[in-house]
């Protein structure tokens, strides 16, 4: 299955991490692109409506944030998970480009 990163940002965010950290991070991605729909938990859990996250664990525990459209998965958000639940923030902030992504696509 082919990722797309949406947005520079999220890009950054991966290749800012730390070594061991970007590691995990794209060796989960690389478990997308490979089982795409497939996934599951512990790595890929449903967020409802078609958001979904990636699970990294480790010393920081990172969630990249992705929907599938047009059999590809773009990559649309990831953060560093401080808190047991994700925010409403980074939830809203995937599901403007999620609506994004299907007005554009």
């Amino acid at each position: 299955m082919e990722i797309i990163f949406w947005n520079k940002k999220v890009d950054n965010f991966v290749n800012d991490l730390d070594r061991i950290t970007s590691s995990h991070v794209r060796k989960t991605i690389m478990a997308l692109e490979k089982f795409g729909y497939l996934l599951e938990m512990p790595d890929s859990k449903s967020l409802g409506k078609g958001l979904f996250e990636l699970r990294t664990l480790g010393k920081n525990q990172i969630r990249i944030l992705y929907i599938f459209h047009s059999n590809k998965a773009y990559i649309v958000h990831g953060f560093i998970k401080k808190a047991w639940k994700i925010s409403l923030r980074d939830i809203n902030y995937a599901r403007r480009i999620q609506k994004e992504i299907s007005r554009l696509v």
